[in-house]
């Protein structure tokens, strides 16, 4: 029926070729001082913060995560201070 193969999209050490986003990210707990790897959603924005409870000791962190001109995610965190 159809000659397209949609894993013709793909090369099986990148993901789609289409582009070069990153879809994950990574950053230590400064609690625990485990790596905590995050999934990225560039729709989001360029620039964005959020907290996360940590999976490993669920102390909250606060996460940041920025894409560079090139969409090349950094991520990192830093402890959730006390709002009170």
């Amino acid at each position: 029926m159809f000659d397209d193969d949609p894993s013709e999209d793909f090369d099986d050490e990148e993901g789609p070729t289409s582009t070069n986003i990153d879809v994950e990210g990574a950053y230590v707990c400064d609690n625990c001082g485990e790596e905590i790897v995050v999934p990225l959603d560039i729709a989001a924005g360029t620039s964005q913060q959020y907290v996360e409870d940590c999976p490993v000791c669920c102390s909250p962190s606060l996460i940041h995560v920025e894409f560079d001109a090139e969409d090349r995610a950094h991520v990192w965190a830093e402890a959730e201070q006390d709002r009170y």
